[in-house]
């Protein structure tokens, strides 16, 4: 328990509430005691002015009188009251029969006022007391004991004390409540995550009324979800799709290299033949591999590009005079149009050059004799779109939609060469390099692909 979240967080949350509370207590435990002093005092100082009033007026007769009614009308042991004549005799007294202790005599050289906190008997009760100065160079002390100051702050400390207890136990509720009110998205989350490891990918997180942060955490969980699932159909795919489509090359090789085996002794132009065929085979065996890799790689993120400044309008020229004689073979004009002006982006020099190479290709691989095939690249504010379009045989309405599937062949393409990649591939990179990929194509017609990249 004490290693959960749960009664840490509670803990500092009931030691904070009792810390401010003490805080709190201590200001007011400091502004009380001023308070009660400060009223002492003034009493003091009030009784004292009426003793040298009264003194002036009716002497020391009055003020012996006017001392002992003041006396009666405290508290037994609390009142301490004293004239002493110029001469340093005592000429009035009131004094407690516990103040045992000597008390303080003015200073004759002193200020017209004098205060004194005095320590009154062996028990350790203290008094204060106000000397005046009068006319005729006399002087008055009043004083008073300091024990009912002491039992009202005595009384504030218990206050206090049991007020404690309760924001204490007040803090351990309302902590405990709060966090967890608040821990209760997290049970979620764990409760889901442990579902989904059990093998149900279809669960999903649902925060609502748990606050705005759970509520973000709980879409960004989703999303992670949905991308984890994705991923592993994506895997799955692939999987299918390499039993099916690796079945075909394997066994041609198997195929070619027993007919070569068959043939040995027999001529050597049938042996090299047999062997060319199943280097060809290999090669695109393995860059089929090497391509599904780079994809999978690219979709999940993990694929390191080596980013530098990139003329993009540089790289389609390139390719455009490479594909140019294929193109011219094939009996396809091949158009391009692009400013002088390089067209900078950040990005993977080889693999962006690899993309375009594929749109080039397929565009020759379905344009029949005599068609046309335009490739350009254009800048508009923030967005540099490359495009290749061509008046080839073109996509139906119901391929269209899978056509950036990996190992996806539309039926009228089945007949060319071609593992189904390099749609997927480039819709990869694209989007690898914070770019977007659109298709546009009408049976017949022709096909266009648009590349979009932000800079």
């Amino acid at each position: 328990m004490f290693q959960t979240l749960r009664f840490r967080s509670t803990l500092w949350h009931t030691l904070i509430f009792s810390g401010m509370a003490l805080v709190i207590f201590a200001i007011a435990y400091q502004t009380a005691a001023s308070q009660l002093l400060a009223s002492l005092s003034a009493d003091l100082e009030d009784t004292a002015v009426e003793f040298s009033d009264l003194y002036r007026s009716g002497g020391v007769s009055s003020l012996r009188e006017e001392v002992a009614s003041e006396s009666l009308s405290h508290d037994s042991g609390q009142f301490f009251a004293r004239y002493i004549n110029k001469e340093g005799d005592v000429a009035v007294i009131s004094r407690p029969e516990t103040w045992l202790a000597p008390l303080p005599d003015p200073d004759m050289n002193g200020g017209a006022r004098q205060w004194f906190d005095v320590v009154v008997n062996a028990g350790g009760d203290s008094a204060r007391i106000l000397t005046v100065r009068i006319e005729g160079g006399g002087w008055i002390q009043v004083g008073m004991s300091l024990q009912g100051y002491h039992t009202q702050l005595a009384q504030i400390i218990r206050l206090f004390g049991w007020s404690l207890i309760l924001v204490v136990i007040v803090g351990v509720l309302t902590g405990w409540w709060q966090v967890r009110h608040v821990l209760a998205g997290v049970d979620q989350v764990r409760r889901t995550a442990k579902e989904i490891g059990e093998g149900d990918l279809d669960r999903r997180l649902v925060l609502d009324g748990h606050g705005r942060e759970l509520v973000e955490l709980a879409g960004v969980f989703n999303t992670m979800l949905d991308r984890i699932q994705g991923l592993l159909g994506e895997m799955r795919d692939v999987s299918d799709h390499i039993a099916h489509d690796l079945r075909t090359p394997v066994a041609r090789i198997r195929g070619l290299a027993e007919s070569s085996l068959m043939k040995q002794g027999q001529e050597a132009a049938a042996t090299e033949e047999s062997l060319a065929a199943i280097v060809e085979e290999s090669d695109r065996l393995s860059a089929m591999i090497n391509t599904m890799l780079e994809i999978a790689q690219t979709d999940s993120g993990v694929m390191q590009m080596e980013t530098a400044w990139v003329d993009i309008a540089g790289l389609l020229r390139e390719a455009h005079e490479l594909f140019l004689p294929v193109s011219e073979d094939a009996g396809i004009t091949m158009v391009l149009k692009t400013e002088d002006a390089p067209m900078v982006l950040t990005g993977d020099a080889a693999r962006l050059q690899r993309l375009i190479a594929n749109l080039l290709d397929n565009a020759i691989k379905f344009t029949p004799a005599g068609g046309r095939i335009r490739c350009a690249v254009q800048r508009v504010k923030d967005t540099i779109t490359l495009t290749v379009s061509d008046t080839g045989i073109g996509v139906s309405a119901e391929a269209l939609p899978h056509i950036f599937e990996r190992f996806y062949r539309a039926d009228n393409s089945r007949s060319t060469p071609g593992n189904g990649l390099g749609l997927s591939y480039a819709q990869s990179i694209a989007r690898a390099h914070g770019g977007d990929i659109h298709i546009d194509s009408h049976p017949g017609q022709g096909t266009t692909i648009t590349v979009s990249f932000s800079v």
